[in-house]
């Protein structure tokens, strides 16, 4: 299932980080491109305000 970065983001990069496809950019509230997203769940792991979440 893919996962998307709410509005609760608070933009510390640690999910761009850990990203194994850079599939994060950057932004007001970073965004992840489904279309590259291998729905692997690194990111979700380290974000410090739970604002990924599966969709």
């Amino acid at each position: 299932m893919p996962r998307r970065i709410t509005d609760a983001c608070t933009c510390d990069a640690s999910c761009v980080e850990v990203c194994p496809v850079d599939c994060i950019s950057p932004g007001d509230i970073y965004v992840i491109d489904e279309d590259v997203c291998i729905d692997c769940g690194a990111c979700e792991a380290v974000c410090p305000s739970d604002a990924i979440i599966e969709v």
